[in-house]
Parts: C-alpha cells; structure tokens; sequence
C-alpha cells in the first residue's frame, strides 16, 4: 500500500466517522431537545391561559405541535 493509498484512507475513515456522528445528532438528539424545549414553551404559555383546564390543555397541545411543526420533527 502506498503512502498515497494510506492518506486516501485515513481521510475517508475520518469522514465517515464525522458523516456518522452528524446523522446521529440529527436523528437521535436534535428532536429530544426540541420537543423539550417545546414542552417548555408549551407549558409556558398554557400557564398564562386562564380559561379553566380543558381549554389549557387544548392551548398546550396546539403550541407544542405547532413549535414541533415549525422546528421540522414529527410526533
């Protein structure tokens, strides 16, 4: 194996290890911490509703599925 070879790969297995730690943020924890960061503002703004329990658990649910939408993760 020649030097060349031997660069070729030392930068491809490093590639591939950065390609993997990349797709394993996107798909495992950049969604856990966007749901609990919508959690978070969920509850924050079914707190400041008054209008009784069912009416903030419609409010919370909304917010949640739509900061979810907006952040581009699926239930």
């Amino acid at each position: 194996m020649s030097n060349l070879q031997r660069w070729f790969m030392i930068i491809a297995l490093w590639a591939g290890i950065i390609f993997l730690i990349v797709i394993f943020y996107w798909f495992m924890i950049r969604p856990s911490r966007v749901r609990k960061m919508c959690s978070e503002r969920a509850n924050i703004v079914s707190e400041q509703s008054k209008n009784g329990f069912f009416a903030m658990l419609e409010i919370n649910r909304a917010v949640y599925s739509d900061c979810l939408r907006s952040n581009g993760v699926d239930r």
